[in-house]
């Protein structure tokens, strides 16, 4: 349990780029074009690491149905991430209505039928 809150859980997939937000500089809060320009460089950014996690998805799908078939996990870790995965399609569906533009091109992968 120690290891996990000093290093995170392993079996957690890439952060996708997703890194801590940085604050402005003394300079960036004096200057109101200069804090709206970091501004938009954090929301940049951060959209970017959403988006190469939903592009992921398909890989996740896969690794949990190998894992489901292999019987290596517990239904406990399935279920979580069957959750995970749940939270980031809709993310990806939230994007697809907000801004389409940053996700890649192409038709938009589909959650296999149950």
């Amino acid at each position: 349990m120690q290891l996990m809150a000093e290093q995170g859980d392993p079996r957690m997939p890439a952060k996708g780029g997703l890194k801590p937000r940085q604050p402005a500089s003394a300079e960036q809060l004096a200057d109101p074009q200069a804090y709206a320009a970091f501004e938009d460089e954090q929301t940049r950014s951060q959209v970017q690491a959403w988006t190469r996690g939903v592009e992921q998805i398909p890989a996740i799908r896969e690794r949990i149905a190998q894992a489901e078939q292999a019987g290596d996990r517990s239904n406990a870790e399935l279920d979580e991430a069957r959750a995970a995965l749940v939270q980031l399609e809709q993310l990806q569906s939230q994007l697809q209505q907000q801004a389409p533009q940053l996700l890649p091109s192409g038709p938009a992968p589909q959650a296999p039928a149950d």
